[in-house]
């Protein structure tokens, strides 16, 4: 085979298995999908957004005990009369000056406000934390519902399914019968409008079950495709015939009310109120700082003589008794210049130190009203707090109760469904026989359907009002009795 001819076999290759990969089912069991629920939900990656903001409040807060640090500099221009900072003296004519410098403050009591801020910031952060957690369990309960959801329709198409099945049979078996003078027509007419019936049930079941997975999907948040080939791996429910004993409501109370992060996230707001009350005590204490600075200029007024100086004897007095006259001389020069740059740098260097005291005295009440708005920020996030205990210990509450009506509900409906299949068997075994009409055997699987898919809507129930009686309590979120 030639090169070419082999490269385009290859690629026709590619080409046609591609399609099956890309349409190949994923299979997701429960916890990979609450993972990735939370991975991609809007409202968690917000959440961590948020906690990333927070650490960078605590990293601000942890710098604020450092001195700063600024540089500066100025070039400029003066016209007018003006005294120049470097010379001294006046300048009217347009002169040119430069400035720059590095200084440095830092506080050295401020009455701990530095520390609590840090500590406040902190606090921020763990209640971030809490409330990322809260809203990852949201997510999980909306994943495990949506899951127990598409599990439940999946085994209802398997009933409407199964009862096409039967009713295929039957037909097959009643039309032998029709044909051969065995039974009346109207049997087969009853059976065949009954497989209409159970066929018509089974599309509609089919479209729970996709209802049920698009839910499923959107709430793990999967591309079109990826929806479209959702399949899960269904956790061992054998347990379910067993009926649980639920446990104590006081134990799943006081796990709730001491371990759920709704809790936790209230008491770090509780604490960051507090801390604000110290910081808004801090106000009224006396500050003390200090500031540094080193720095340097350049002035166009700043001159200096040029070339060889000329000496010159003047009088500038004569004396008292003599009267003789009293000479002085000076050195002149009859050019100057504008002393170079590099040099003034070098010789206006300029250092400074300060230390400075700021005691509050008065200031409209501005402490007193921060204390006290401090103290109502106190009150209010403690109500907030109570609240959160008051609805999370009736959601418990309901919790429970509806777990213990779901066990009754299980085991009533296991009983009907008993009842009800003993009642199909002999209408079934009746029906072969001939001792029974159609229509006695058509109810009486009816009533056996209708038992069924309320027996299996039952466990299903229990199952979620239990795991939510776990999650409740600590243990996470499991499909087991």
């Amino acid at each position: 085979m030639s090169p070419l001819r082999f490269t385009r076999t290859l690629l026709v290759f590619l080409l046609v298995s591609s399609g099956p990969l890309q349409a190949q089912t994923t299979s997701w069991s429960l916890d990979r999908a609450i993972a990735h629920a939370q991975d991609n939900n809007l409202q968690v990656r917000q959440g961590k957004l948020g906690l990333a903001g927070n650490d960078i409040d605590v990293q601000e807060a942890q710098a604020a005990f450092l001195p700063n640090l600024n540089g500066s500099a100025s070039h400029g221009y003066n016209w007018g009369q003006t005294i120049d900072p470097f010379t001294n003296q006046f300048a009217t004519s347009r002169i040119r000056s430069n400035s720059m410098g590095v200084g440095s403050g830092i506080t050295l009591f401020g009455g701990m406000a530095n520390h609590l801020r840090l500590d406040q910031a902190e606090e921020r952060r763990v209640a971030a934390e809490h409330d990322l957690e809260s809203t990852r369990n949201d997510v999980a309960l909306q994943v495990a519902s949506a899951f127990l959801s598409l599990m439940f329709a999946e085994d209802a198409l398997e009933i409407a399914a199964l009862n096409v099945r039967t009713t295929e049979t039957q037909v097959t078996r009643i039309r032998a019968f029709v044909d051969a003078g065995a039974s009346p027509e109207s049997d087969l007419l009853d059976l065949q409008a009954q497989l209409a019936s159970d066929q018509s049930s089974e599309v509609a079941a089919e479209g729970d079950v996709a209802l049920a997975r698009l839910q499923l999907a959107q709430a793990m948040r999967l591309s079109p495709e990826d929806a479209e080939n959702l399949a899960i791996d269904r956790p061992d429910l054998s347990g379910v015939a067993n009926l649980p004993t639920l446990p104590a409501l006081d134990r799943v109370l006081e796990s709730a009310l001491t371990s759920f992060p709704e809790i936790k996230a209230g008491e770090s707001r509780i604490r960051q109120q507090q801390i604000g009350l110290d910081l808004a005590k801090t106000t009224g204490m006396p500050r003390l700082s200090a500031s540094w600075s080193y720095g340097s200029g350049f002035s166009g007024a700043a001159q200096e003589p040029v070339g060889d100086p000329t000496l010159e004897v003047f009088t500038i007095g004569v004396t008292e008794t003599s009267l003789e006259p009293v000479l002085s001389s000076a050195l002149t020069y009859n050019d100057y210049r504008t002393r170079p740059f590099s040099d003034q740098i070098s010789s206006n260097v300029n250092q400074s130190l300060f230390f400075s005291l700021s005691v509050p005295i008065f200031n409209g009440w501005s402490v007193r009203n921060g204390v006290r708005r401090s103290e109502i920020g106190i009150e209010q996030t403690e109500l907030a707090l109570d609240q959160t205990r008051q609805t999370l210990q009736q959601s418990v509450e309901r919790a429970h109760r509806d777990a213990r009506n779901a066990t009754q509900t299980l085991a009533a409906a296991e009983r009907a469904e008993a009842s009800a299949k003993l009642a199909f068997d002999n209408a079934q075994l009746r029906f072969e026989q001939g001792a029974s009409t159609q229509v006695d055997y058509t109810q009486a699987r009816n009533r056996y359907d209708s038992a069924r898919l309320q027996a299996l809507r039952a466990r299903y129930d229990l199952i979620f009002r239990i795991s939510i009686l776990d999650f409740y309590s600590g243990r996470g979120l499991r499909f087991t009795l």
